[in-house]
């Protein structure tokens, strides 16, 4: 998109000030877009960038004005969502994402780009999930389809009832749906030492199945500019996995190993498990052994959104290449801070 047509289109992003949202909004503004932005927290004290951010505070669970938070806007990025609450998932997963398509049908959105999740398949019966894949049991709870707990598979199948809404409201308004894997920032990398020494040793042999918050941001906005130049049908729904799956050194103890070199930090040592001590923690944990593959065993390839022509701008080592130039940075200040005490002395 030519930066004349971002200058002139107003995107309502949603989850403004979560983990992959902040990054998108700078990613925004960056790119020329005028961004109305949404949380439902008090603002942020960001300024207005020049006339192109608007912050409203806006709470899915009680708000009703959507067609005034849509007005103007001519594409949505839709991140809120609810991951902890039990209670709140419905409303906040599903019936928000369902008002919200609706009110974009309404106010002409030409775009509608929506963040769901790799946990819809839940543990599956293959190891290789393609968007074509089974997916969970949406009308009610089936524990053996998930090896995790119930809030995990509540948020799940709430993500996945949130996809299905937009294809029950979708008319004119051409809707991408991104699975992404688990995204990740600098500090959720770096924030394995602070795991258990159990944990970390549970699972240092698992497929971390990582994607970096600034190629999720950067798929997001793809896709919108994608949907917005024309590509794709209208009232259709398009749905790809995010993921790096392929990254070559992809496991927890690929990282660690790292880590304790460019640190020294013991934290970052630890005994591989074999895996089949995490298949027996969790058959004790979840009292069940159904025919399905863990989620670090499973695959999620990206391969059709490649083939809609995306390209990750990051990766997972450029992400693992600035955590490690942290740790050294904090390793070479806490030898220097000695060294400027005794010579104060």
């Amino acid at each position: 998109m030519n930066s004349n047509n971002a200058v002139s289109t107003l995107v309502l992003l949603t989850g403004a000030t979560g983990l992959i949202g902040r990054v998108v909004l700078a990613d925004l503004l960056e790119r020329g877009y005028r961004v109305r932005a949404t949380t439902s927290g008090t603002p942020p004290q960001t300024g207005d960038h020049g006339g192109k951010l608007e912050w409203r505070r806006f709470d899915f669970m009680t708000a009703t004005d959507y067609d005034g938070l849509l007005a103007d806007c001519g594409a949505v990025l839709h991140l809120a969502g609810e991951k902890g609450r039990m209670e709140r998932m419905q409303r906040a997963n599903v019936e928000a994402t369902r008002r919200l398509a609706d009110a974009a049908e309404q106010a002409g959105v030409k775009a509608f780009c929506y963040t769901s999740s790799v946990a819809v398949y839940g543990s599956g019966q293959k190891r290789i999930m393609t968007e074509d894949a089974p997916v969970l049991t949406v009308e009610r709870d089936v524990p053996s389809e998930y090896w995790a707990l119930e809030y995990v598979r509540t948020y799940a199948r709430t993500k996945l009832a949130g996809e299905a809404a937009l294809r029950e409201a979708a008319k004119a308004v051409r809707y991408i749906v991104l699975r992404p894997t688990f995204v990740v920032d600098i500090p959720e990398i770096v924030g394995i030492r602070d795991w258990s020494y159990f944990k970390r040793t549970l699972t240092a042999h698992r497929h971390a199945h990582y994607i970096y918050v600034r190629d999720v941001s950067d798929a997001l906005v793809w896709s919108m500019e994608r949907a917005l130049s024309g590509d794709g049908r209208l009232g259709g729904v398009e749905l790809f996995n995010l993921s790096e799956d392929e990254f070559t050194e992809p496991t927890h103890a690929d990282f660690l190993r790292k880590a304790f070199a460019a640190s020294g930090d013991p934290r970052f040592r630890v005994v591989t498990m074999p895996w089949f001590g995490d298949w027996l923690h969790d058959f004790l944990r979840f009292h069940t052994l159904p025919l399905r593959h863990p989620f670090w065993r499973m695959r999620f390839p990206s391969d059709r959104l490649r083939a809609a022509g995306y390209r990750l701008r990051f990766g997972m080592a450029h992400a693992q290449a600035v955590a490690l130039d942290q740790l050294r940075n904090e390793k070479a200040a806490k030898v220097v801070a000695p060294d400027e005490g005794r010579q104060r002395q």
